[in-house]
This record gives structure tokens, sequence and C-alpha cells, in this order.
């Protein structure tokens, strides 16, 4: 994993083929089209081996348990391409958002995982909030959240 490829900062056309790909296959192509992805604050990541291999998007939304917060962000569209999975580069992708929303002033992330990328999720100091629940056409899912002020989610 050092020599892995680093991630970049990218625009949301480069993540959408894989986060379609990976996270709505069968779905139509606008399923994965997030309303924020161009919001100037939303930052999307990605990883080029030398083609892109893993992605995901952060961007300022309040949690449902705590509706209004402006310094909470959410990482959303997490993919990884299956033939380039256990090489680090979804951490990867995940550290660069954290720092992002950290840089914006973020001071809690938060995220739905779904339920087979929970240790991700948790390698970067995220805990499970509440109960599984599932997601029409996608399946079980948990909430995770972590504060950004250094240390994990207690």
């Amino acid at each position: 994993m050092d020599d892995a490829p680093l991630p970049t900062l990218v625009e949301a056309s480069v993540v959408r083929p894989l986060r379609h790909a990976v996270l709505r296959p069968g779905q139509p192509a606008t399923a994965s089209h997030y309303p924020e992805d161009d919001d100037p604050r939303t930052a999307h990541a990605a990883v080029r081996a030398p083609d892109v291999v893993a992605v995901g998007t952060v961007l300022c939304e309040a949690p449902p348990w705590e509706p209004g917060r402006p310094d909470a962000w959410r990482v959303r569209g997490m993919a990884t391409r299956p033939d380039a999975r256990g090489r680090g580069h979804g951490s990867a992708v995940l550290a660069a958002l954290v720092d992002h929303a950290r840089r914006q002033g973020g001071t809690l992330l938060w995220c739905n995982a779904r339920v087979p990328a929970r240790p991700l999720y948790e390698r970067a100091g995220m805990a499970v909030r509440g109960e599984a629940f599932e997601v029409p056409l996608i399946g079980p899912h948990v909430r995770m959240w972590r504060a950004l002020g250094g240390g994990p989610a207690t």
C-alpha cells in the first residue's frame, strides 16, 4: 500500500461512472447523480491506477438525528472497483474526504454505510449510530459517524 496511488480531488463527472457501476448497477445513470454534486463546497475524490479505481464524495449536510447542524458533513458514493479492493484505495479516498471536511470547518462526519462496508468506516474512527435499516433497491445500511476534532467517535 505504500506505493499505492494517492487520491486527488476531481469533478463530479469523474466519480459518477464508477459510482453508478458499483453502487447502482441496473438503475438509470441519473440514480448516481446527487443534488449536491455541483455545490462548490462538495468534494469528490478519486484514485487512478491508471484508470479510476476508487471514488467518494463529501458534502455539507446535517445528520438526521441533528437537523440544521451547519458543521456536519456527509460521505456518499464511496465505491471501489471489485478488482481493486483490499489495496487501501477506499481508505485513502475516505481520508481525503475527511481532510476536506475538516478544512471546511466540519466538526462531525456521518454516512449511511452499506453493512459490508462497515469495517472500512470503523478503521477510519467511525461508529455505528442506531439500528440497521434497508434502503430500497440497494440493501441493508447502518448510520455511522465520527467527530472531526481528531479522535474517533465515542
